[in-house]
């Protein structure tokens, strides 16, 4: 069997001409998601796909109204049996066999299972996408050792798809396709080693995120309270689904209940490091507690306005981090040339996030990579009352890598950072010590452009929303006189929009030109 390292080409260049026909006296939504691209919809790439064999039976579970076959019967000489458990709208094609039958069903597969094995792929896309019936079609499909490969819609769009059955298949047996695929998530699982796809090496990271329980602190306010063990447990699993090395730091009584979820395939690329929240020390020798009375009266003496979660203990927490990074610089246990953050529930951030880590990790930037959110000018900072008042933060802390020498400077500036402000007598969060260590260590630092949602999403292209960089960080940087960071996420937002990344409406598209060309001609008057 062949390698399918497919080509994004390839399938652009699949001809849907023949079937506008088809669709005459369909309405316009369905007329344009069928001819749509890969990347936003997934029907060329099963066509494409079709393309690679002949004379084969293509199972279609899930006929829906007909679409996923009638791409599927792109390819004329192959028989497409298409099965669903009500009669739907369809679009009949000479190779296309609809089968109002139910394939869940123990003797209907019996029926088919000749046809199902000898189908060199399948095609699965039920509802209600809540990944049970994904599992056990995979499971059954494992128990009669089916040798094909088997293509599931939605795997990342659904969290219960992602919870209940993506994560559930090692990651030697799945391949996320998706920047080719459905914007929703386009996953292929197989059971044949010679069967693979494009994957990229991501061996030599390792990933590092934490969990402490908060509410036990005592400074627990009301908003730290409501987030309770429950509500980050509910959204850690794609964080701990990761198939990366993972170092996973927690308070004792965690332990088990993340061991749990993390995938028990993944446990030799897995480190669990017990400590309990108040026993991390600083470089000074200070400890969290006394540290939280310090930032406690830090605040009362220099009040500032300040999300009621933000406590002294959350601060602290969000400080930690760059302890954890360290230490595990220092003992590398994967032997790995580059380090990432990751947030323990990165997944609140939005799905896009997930589908795009895998790429991003693959660029193995060197320097400290961020996403740089809004601009905050250097004068501004240097006015530390002023600065310090509303709690202005411009860089994200959610997630950010480096290769292991980037990562340990720059994760040591921002804790002697974090311990002159605190002598002089304040304390926010660990964003706002990103801009005082950059402007005096430019060098050091390589970064992105977007929001606190697209803070994974957008770290190759601007994947989504184009809108809040340009609203933010580079009408600001204009403003303040920073032509040159302007230019640099102007040119960042244009790449991706002449790639076809990303769509830009005219409004914005004429904001970014005016910004790009007026700062060019500041820049070099």
């Amino acid at each position: 069997m062949p390698n399918y390292n497919i080509n994004l080409e390839d399938i652009k260049s699949i001809d849907f001409d023949r079937y506008k026909s088809t669709f005459e006296n369909l309405g316009f939504f369905e007329y344009s998601e069928f001819f749509d691209i890969p990347g936003r919809e997934h029907y060329r790439l099963l066509a494409y796909l079709s393309t690679l064999f002949d004379n084969a039976n293509i199972i279609d579970i899930g006929t829906h109204e007909g679409n996923s076959a009638l791409a599927l019967s792109y390819n004329k000489t192959n028989t497409v049996h298409s099965f669903d458990i009500v009669e739907k709208k369809v679009k009949p094609q000479d190779n296309i066999q609809f089968h109002i039958e139910d394939l869940f069903n123990a003797e209907v597969r019996k029926k088919w299972k000749d046809t199902i094995l000898s189908a060199p792929f399948i095609f699965l896309d039920v509802d209600p996408h809540n990944g049970e019936m994904e599992l056990e079609f995979y499971n059954y499909l494992k128990s009669i050792n089916y040798q094909g490969f088997v293509i599931c819609d939605d795997v990342w769009y659904f969290q219960e798809m992602r919870n209940n059955f993506w994560y559930k298949i090692p990651d030697t047996e799945r391949y996320d396709l998706t920047p080719i695929g459905h914007w929703s998530g386009t996953g292929v699982f197989t059971f044949n080693n010679d069967i693979t796809f494009h994957k990229y090496d991501n061996s030599n990271w390792t990933l590092v995120t934490a969990y402490f329980n908060l509410t036990k602190c005592p400074d627990a306010s009301e908003s730290i309270n409501k987030r309770d063990k429950n509500y980050y447990y509910s959204s850690a699993l794609s964080t701990l689904s990761l198939p990366y090395n993972l170092v996973i730091y927690c308070d004792s009584e965690s332990k088990e209940m993340i061991k749990s979820l993390r995938p028990a395939y993944l446990k030799e690329k897995t480190i669990y490091c017990v400590v309990e929240f108040d026993d991390f020390k600083f470089s000074d020798g200070k400890t969290i507690k006394e540290y939280r009375d310090i930032i406690n009266k830090n605040r009362q003496e220099h009040p500032y306005h300040f999300d009621n979660r933000n406590t002294a203990s959350y601060y602290l927490f969000c400080m930690t981090r760059y302890i954890m990074l360290n230490e595990m610089i220092e003992l590398n246990p994967f032997g790995s040339t580059h380090f990432a953050w990751i947030n323990f529930c990165i997944e609140r951030m939005g799905f896009k996030n997930l589908i795009r880590l895998d790429e991003a990790l693959s660029v193995k930037r060197d320097k400290f990579s961020t996403c740089y959110i809004d601009y905050i000018p250097e004068e501004l900072i240097k006015d530390t009352n002023e600065y310090f008042k509303w709690g202005r933060c411009s860089m994200c802390s959610g997630f950010f890598t480096g290769n292991k020498d980037y990562m340990n400077k720059v994760c040591n500036l921002i804790l002697d950072k974090f311990i002159e402000y605190a002598k002089i007598g304040y304390g926010h969060a660990d964003e706002q010590l990103y801009s005082p260590v950059y402007f005096e260590n430019k060098d050091l630092f390589d970064h992105y452009y977007g929001d606190y949602h697209q803070m994974i999403t957008n770290y190759v292209y601007i994947y989504d929303a184009p809108e809040p960089p340009i609203y933010n960080f580079i009408s600001n940087s204009f403003r303040c006189k920073n032509y040159k960071k302007c230019i640099e996420a102007c040119e960042f937002v244009l790449n991706s929009y002449i790639l076809n990344k990303c769509s830009i409406n005219d409004e914005y598209m004429n904001r970014l030109q005016t910004y790009y060309i007026n700062a060019q001609r500041e820049l070099h008057n």
